[in-house]
């Protein structure tokens, strides 16, 4: 019984590993202004484990994230890279944009093209596309196991405070580990 179990929760644990996202945007930001028809650096840091294969690079516009649409694929990131040079097209309009590299989503951004600069807010950004995690942000987790006096294992989640200016949170992958961590923690105390 503990097998199966335990079986079953390496299955989930790679499965979630695997639907994760390959890569985490660093540059562009939402603060970042490009001019159309200039050379820029698109970056991004690697979640482990790193992907063995090249991502491809695409600028996506659109008025929401789910409006989003590609308009160029800017190139291909090699195997294990973490960033790219790209020349902007030069006939781009003005507006927000946002950054596709492989299947994870920078924030919107401007690029001051033809016409006029947008001035209302950016639109929402993209999180992780998998399906089986939440599309929005979770929170930070704490996880605790203790030991009670009976034969039984208790697991509690608690939300921790929320992350410092620049902190990064728990991603999706690591709050399915801990998901899957509660599940195998309850059924070794079955």
């Amino acid at each position: 019984m503990r097998f199966s179990v335990i079986a079953i929760a390496a299955t989930l644990l790679s499965a979630c590993a695997v639907m994760a996202q390959q890569a985490y945007p660093t540059a562009p930001i939402s603060t970042t202004k490009w001019n159309a028809g200039t050379e820029v650096t698109i970056k991004w840091k690697l979640n482990a484990p790193a992907t063995k294969t090249p991502l491809t690079v695409d600028l996506l516009t659109g008025t929401s994230a789910a409006s989003q649409h590609i308009v160029k694929t800017l190139g291909t990131g090699a195997a294990g890279g973490t960033s790219i040079k790209v020349l902007l097209p030069a006939d781009l309009a003005s507006g927000w944009y946002s950054i596709r590299i492989g299947d994870s989503y920078s924030a919107f951004f401007t690029i001051v093209g033809k016409g006029p600069v947008p001035t209302a807010p950016a639109p929402p950004s993209v999180n992780a596309t998998a399906t089986f995690l939440p599309t929005t942000a979770l929170p930070n987790v704490t996880l605790t196991t203790s030991v009670l006096p009976t034969t039984s294992s208790a697991a509690v989640i608690a939300p921790s405070p929320a992350p410092a200016s620049g902190a990064s949170t728990l991603s999706r992958a690591s709050a399915a580990a801990v998901v899957v961590a509660v599940v195998v923690a309850a059924a070794l105390a079955y």
